[in-house]
Parts: structure tokens; sequence; C-alpha cells
């Protein structure tokens, strides 16, 4: 590829057809679920007294489900195969208009194409 190849953002990720074409994912928050679990007394009498006066009768557990992607994410169409591949935590995303990511993508499928996008252009790295 010797010329710069424009990228172009389209709405969805349904709609990447073309080379070039990238959809950002912005970051999703996990989601948290609280619940209470009662705990059991401790045996003896002395134990059993203090913790019936001052001990904690319940103990709160949080549940954490992450959510895909963690991080905000762009998945752009390799120029070369066309397939699509998603960004990392190791690209970091500088700007979104124009698309610069701040590190080389290396495409998965054939693993011997690596491209740089940098104002809103696709460059061979």
């Amino acid at each position: 590829m010797s010329t710069a190849l424009e990228v172009k953002r389209v709405p969805h990720s349904e709609d990447l057809s073309h080379p070039g074409e990238f959809v950002f994912i912005p970051k999703r928050e996990p989601i948290r679920k609280f619940y209470s679990e009662p705990l059991t007394p401790p045996t003896g009498a002395f134990r059993r007294l203090w913790w019936n006066w001052f001990g904690k009768k319940y103990e709160i557990k949080q549940i954490v489900e992450l959510l895909w992607p963690e991080i905000d994410t762009v998945i752009i169409n390799c120029p070369d195969c066309n397939q699509p591949l998603a960004t990392t935590k190791n690209h970091a995303i500088v700007s979104l208009e124009p698309l610069t990511i701040e590190t080389s993508l290396t495409c998965p499928y054939s693993k011997t194409h690596t491209f740089k996008v940098a104002d809103g252009k696709i460059m061979t790295a």
C-alpha cells in the first residue's frame, strides 16, 4: 500500500464493510451487585454474649460483573484483508476526529501486515 488510506467512521459495527472504516465503542462500567449474608455466631458463653451486644450480624458481599469493553475501543477494518480488528489496552486512542492511535496495529489474521493510524489516515508501518 503506497498511498495513505482515509479512515471513515461508521455508526455501528454492523456497518463495517470497506477497508479503513471504523467504529468507536465507549468503555462500559461493570455491573455491581450487593447482597448480605448472615454470619454464624461464635461458640462459648462470653464470646456469644459479646457478639450479641457488639458483633456484626451480617456481612455485605459484592459481585462485580465485567462488561466488554473495559476500555475505550476502536474496531477498524484492516486495509489489506478487510477483516475487523479491535484495539486493546496496548493501543491508546489519542483522538477520534481525526482518528489517531498511539501504537501500530497488526492484522491478527495475516500477522504480516502492520499499519499505523494517524491524523485520519492509515499508513503501513
